[in-house]
């Protein structure tokens, strides 16, 4: 979700083949599932009960576990021949995330349109980080793991952050 000349370093697995580095980049995701899952529960608690402050600050909380994670993605190197397409995935990840922030800043001043504007911008966005991340081969990180944020959710328009709601940003 960064654009990054490389992906990350220093994290002493250098030598991954990219088996073993989709192992742990698909553990790294797994930390943060169960969060995620929680707050678009209570994302859309809020919104179905009208409490759009609060829906606000679901989303923004699911937007900082999604940049943790990014982070942490970031932080192991992936295989040579992998690091542009990691690359590439940590910098749509940043872009959901900068979507997400402004669904977030939409929901909680009740702006429907900039709600649905960055509900279709996060579903477009999403489409895109997950079709890479699912021909890289990551599993828990993919969409059938449906960690992070995107898009919209439910009838309201209003937009979500992990992507199986709807769409999330």
């Amino acid at each position: 979700m960064l654009a990054l000349g490389g992906c990350g370093g220093g994290s002493g697995d250098d030598d991954l083949s990219k088996d073993d580095f989709i192992a742990k980049a698909d553990a790294i995701c797994a930390q943060y599932a169960p969060d995620s899952t929680t707050l678009e529960q209570k994302f859309n608690q809020s919104l179905k009960s009208s409490d759009l402050e609060s829906a606000a600050q679901d989303f923004e909380d699911q937007a900082s576990d999604f940049t943790a994670m990014l982070d942490q993605l970031e932080a192991l190197t992936a295989p040579v021949v992998d690091q542009t397409t990691m690359s590439q995935i940590i910098a749509l990840g940043r872009q959901r995330v900068d979507t997400a922030k402004q669904a977030a800043d939409a929901i909680a001043s009740g702006d429907k349109d900039a709600m649905i504007a960055a509900g279709k911008k996060g579903s477009v966005l999403a489409g895109q980080y997950y079709q890479l991340v699912d021909g890289f081969g990551f599993r828990t990180c993919g969409s059938s793991g449906s960690t992070g944020t995107t898009g919209s959710t439910g009838t309201t328009g209003a937009t979500g952050t992990t992507g199986d709601t709807a769409t999330t940003p």
